[in-house]
């Protein structure tokens, strides 16, 4: 330790010099006053170890021989390396630091879950207490108070839930409560038809299915009857209840410019930072390139103000024309977007057909009709007539 910290003050260097006669240097060094604190011999050549300040004597008063500087020696040879690699040793720490940075980042949030106005309902909460994509992993006592919020918020929604981590990724698993309404027992109620169709298929919990598969049924139609028959006769009266999917109809109004423009990454990328207040966003650093898409990966807040590091990604934007049969593809796609947006896991469209097109130098214009399997099912009460003094 004391060799280190001596060396660390004192500055050594070795030098290198061809000779055959190693005992006649080393006699002529010691002559000069000049002290030789280390050796290592080599073929035809020698390697002295010595203070630098002495180095200019050496080369003043042994003048038969080539002296030249090998290396620092100790602590200032290490110094020597960091500054000729400086900038290789910052970008290798700058990586690493971006690697376990990045590493803690949430890339996808899946909540799992059959319902859809579930899987809604916990991702809209997950977001506003922090649990969303491109953000920093929670810890465990963070994970932990925000599970415990959210069910303390729905009580009578949520059972069970959890947030585990997978690599950058989390999963969410949501069991819902369900409470069973002790008050039903006086209830009386029919599944009826909110829509007309044609039934495709019949679930029945409770009741009794009163339609038939193929069958047409308009709006308002009873689908499952709470009155239990046997002969003709009413023998018992329950609240129905049941799934009854029917081909239904919608006319969807599309509009798509044929004129579109694809903007491609040209692989260049360059980090910026930026924050935000109630007024708006500022950047920090002048951009460089003209044409850009950005993610923004949030740093941390300070007074009001959220900071972000920001990856500006160079674009090329290309300008294109849609074809005929590109833009009726395009068109139909949207359509089904527009009628799928409204449609449960459980529901899908059975076929779409083109009623009108038209078309322009600017726009195509459609009117497609579309089928769709749809529960058509809503609970309907009645009371019954002769239910009197119970």
């Amino acid at each position: 330790m004391r060799n280190i910290i001596r060396e660390s003050k004192i500055h050594y260097i070795w030098i290198r010099t061809e000779t055959n006669n190693y005992s006649k240097l080393i006699l002529k060094l010691s002559k000069t006053g000049i002290n030789v604190h280390d050796i290592k011999y080599l073929d035809n050549c020698v390697l002295l170890k010595i203070l630098k300040k002495d180095f200019k004597q050496v080369q003043k008063f042994l003048i038969s021989y080539d002296f030249k500087k090998e290396k620092e020696a100790g602590i200032f040879n290490l110094k020597e390396k960091i500054k000729k690699y400086n900038r290789f040793i910052i970008a290798v720490i700058f990586g690493i630091i971006l690697i376990i940075f990045f590493s803690n980042i949430i890339v996808k949030v899946n909540v799992i879950h059959s319902k859809k106005e579930i899987r809604e309902l916990v991702t809209s909460e997950l977001e506003e207490l922090g649990i969303k994509r491109l953000t920093l992993k929670k810890n465990y006592k963070e994970i932990e108070k925000i599970k415990k919020e959210i069910l303390e918020k729905y009580p009578d929604r949520l059972e069970w839930l959890e947030i585990e981590v997978d690599g950058m990724v989390y999963n969410v698993r949501i069991e819902e409560r369900i409470i069973t309404d002790t008050k039903t027992e006086n209830k009386y109620c029919h599944v009826v038809a909110e829509k007309s169709g044609v039934i495709r298929k019949i679930v029945t919990s409770r009741g009794v299915a009163n339609v038939n598969l193929n069958s047409y049924v308009a709006k308002g139609d009873i689908l499952i009857s709470g009155e239990v028959k046997l002969n003709e006769e009413i023998k018992d009266n329950v609240c129905a209840d049941g799934k009854v999917y029917a081909e239904i109809w919608y006319t969807v109004d599309v509009s798509l410019p044929l004129d579109y423009e694809i903007v491609t990454k040209t692989g260049k990328m360059r980090y910026n930072l930026m924050y935000k207040d109630n007024v708006g966003e500022y950047i920090i650093l002048n951009s460089r390139l003209k044409n850009k898409v950005v993610e923004n990966q949030e740093i941390f807040s300070l007074l009001g103000r959220k900071f972000y590091l920001q990856k500006e990604y160079e674009t090329i934007v290309t300008k294109k024309k849609y074809i005929e049969e590109e833009a009726l593809e395009m068109a139909l796609k949207l359509a089904r977007e527009k009628v799928n947006v409204k449609l449960e896991e459980t529901e899908h469209i059975i076929a779409q057909k083109v009623l009108k097109k038209s078309i322009n130098d600017s726009k195509m214009i459609l009117e497609v009709f579309t089928s769709v399997e749809e529960n058509i099912g809503t609970i309907e009460e009645y009371t019954l007539e002769n239910l009197k003094g119970e």
